[in-house]
């Protein structure tokens, strides 16, 4: 007697060519309607164990997560507030890891949120040497790099994020090679990692790209990129040079000018004086006057009377708060705003220069009390306005 034996796909034809036969029987739309189902049933099941699966990997992540913080939350912590610098035994022995650790991606991943956690606690007070330790010992920056150069420019963009929030180092050659990468979102955190922590000039793609969209989102990132550059005795850029580039987007140069008020950079006041008396863009321009008001620059005031007859209202408006802003105590200022408080047409504007001369020392409230009493009953609700908290809401602005 013969025996034969069957393959592993027999058994799948078999019941294949069951249900085929059998669906041959039916018309042709019935079968339409059962191929149709039959999909739908075999998305469904898809769906429901991908989500499984993805629900399973997040509890394990979770579970490790909470086990680092729980084991380790106290040895991080004594490390980074160590006011001795430790060499890396030092900071191995204290962590006390298990002999089998390894550069694993979910286990390096595990120590981010405990480390992210720790240094939004403690700030200022983390040793950053120590801190550097830690990342290395924990095997941090191969990760880190890992994520970097992998294929996912998802992982890619997490990568640099983390580097960021964990005040990490990379090497500079492994970040400059996205700088001028098409994904946008992938280009934008490469530059400002470059920015952040680049030790050559850092921000030469600024200056050198011609296609550059500095948007307002870049505005509020770059400064606190500088900002960390500043804190960290980091080499500064020089914003007059920005300032004199004329680039695509005008918000560059807008941008260089509000950092050099915000950092009180006294010393570029000459330099912003000649730009605004060339200055012909009206947000450019207020954001020059806007500069040299709150770094009060007095030889400005002659610039700003010349420039303020001849300006559109917005300008004015931020002209007369620059007049206020600076407080010379010049009579000839408040002459000019107590002037033009009467001259003026646009309400806004008129309320902006009494609020102005209100708030211009003892000789500003002598100047409020005289016009209150010279002008009319047409006047009067602004007087009122300004003198009384409760309706007065530029105070609070």
């Amino acid at each position: 007697m013969e025996y034969y034996t069957l393959s592993r796909y027999a058994y799948w034809k078999y019941y294949i060519l069951i249900l085929y036969y059998r669906l041959a029987e039916y018309p042709p739309v019935v079968r339409a309607w059962f191929v149709f189902g039959a999909i739908c049933l075999l998305l469904l099941v898809l769906i429901v164990l991908g989500n499984a699966f993805r629900s399973l990997s997040h509890y394990r992540f979770d579970r490790m997560a909470r086990h680092n913080s729980r084991r380790y939350w106290e040895r991080m912590r004594e490390i980074v507030l160590s006011e001795r610098t430790l060499e890396l035994a030092e900071v191995s022995s204290i962590l006390e890891l298990p002999k089998n650790y390894k550069m694993k991606e979910r286990n390096c991943r595990s120590f981010i949120p405990v480390l992210l956690k720790l240094k939004q606690t403690l700030g200022d007070r983390i040793s950053r040497p120590n801190w550097l330790r830690l990342l290395q010992v924990l095997k941090m920056p191969a990760y880190f790099e890992d994520q970097i150069l992998s294929r996912s420019t998802r992982k890619r963009v997490q990568g640099f994020k983390d580097v960021a929030d964990l005040d990490g180092n990379l090497k500079e050659a492994v970040a400059s090679r996205y700088l001028y990468t098409k994904d946008r979102k992938l280009q934008m955190h490469a530059r400002l990692h470059a920015a952040r922590f680049g030790t050559s000039y850092p921000f030469k793609v600024l200056e050198e790209d011609p296609n550059l969209m500095f948007t307002q989102e870049m505005v509020v990132k770059y400064h606190n990129v500088l900002v960390y550059r500043s804190e960290n005795g980091l080499a500064m850029p020089n914003f007059i040079r920005w300032c004199n580039r004329v680039p695509l987007n005008e918000e560059l140069r807008i941008f260089a000018v509000n950092e050099i008020r915000l950092f009180k950079r006294k010393e570029d006041c000459a330099e912003l004086l000649s730009m605004l008396q060339a200055s012909r863009d009206e947000d450019f321009s207020c954001a020059l006057i806007r500069a040299l008001g709150e770094l009060k620059y007095v030889p400005a005031e002659k610039e700003f009377c010349r420039r303020y007859l001849s300006a559109s209202f917005t300008e004015r408006q931020v002209l007369a708060e620059a007049m206020g802003t600076i407080g010379s105590g010049n009579p000839e200022i408040l002459k000019f705003l107590s002037d033009d408080f009467l001259q003026t047409t646009d309400y806004v504007t008129r309320m902006i220069l009494l609020r102005v001369i209100y708030n211009y020392g003892a000789s500003g409230r002598k100047v409020f009390n005289e016009l209150k009493d010279e002008t009319t009953g047409e006047y009067q609700p602004y007087f009122s306005h300004i003198e009384c908290d409760l309706i007065d809401s530029s105070r609070y602005a």
